[in-house]
């Protein structure tokens, strides 16, 4: 965690949030994103990451054991400065209102990774 002394009494952290789509965490992860949804009431669907499941084999990785592989691999592309240990996340999540044509998932697109430094 980097404080800031602003020359007075008060000091700042400094977080940075990465925002990448999901196709780009798969790319990273090794791994597609696996999406579960569940019917909320009659009309509203909730769609959410349950894991992710390894591009050479059927072996799944929990949400946390793939957003760590992606914190890693942003650390070594120099992303993300080497000296940052802790992290946090957000997984693709959205309730949506059930269509008569539902035919096509709306999935959701977003996964936010965030550190203080």
């Amino acid at each position: 965690m980097k404080e800031i002394n602003t020359g007075g009494k008060m000091k700042m952290n400094i977080t940075t949030i990465i925002e990448l789509e999901n196709s780009e965490v798969e790319n990273i992860a090794g791994a597609k994103l696996v999406f579960t949804q569940e019917q909320i009431d009659e009309n509203i669907i909730e769609t959410c990451v349950e894991c992710f499941k390894m591009d050479a084999s059927e072996e799944t990785l929990t949400t946390e054991e793939g957003m760590q592989i992606v914190f890693e691999e942003l650390q070594q592309k120099g992303i993300i400065p080497q000296n940052v240990e802790d992290f946090s996340y957000e997984m693709p999540s959205c309730e949506r209102l059930k269509r008569k044509n539902n035919s096509v998932p709306d999935l959701p697109q977003k996964v936010i990774l965030s550190y203080m430094m």
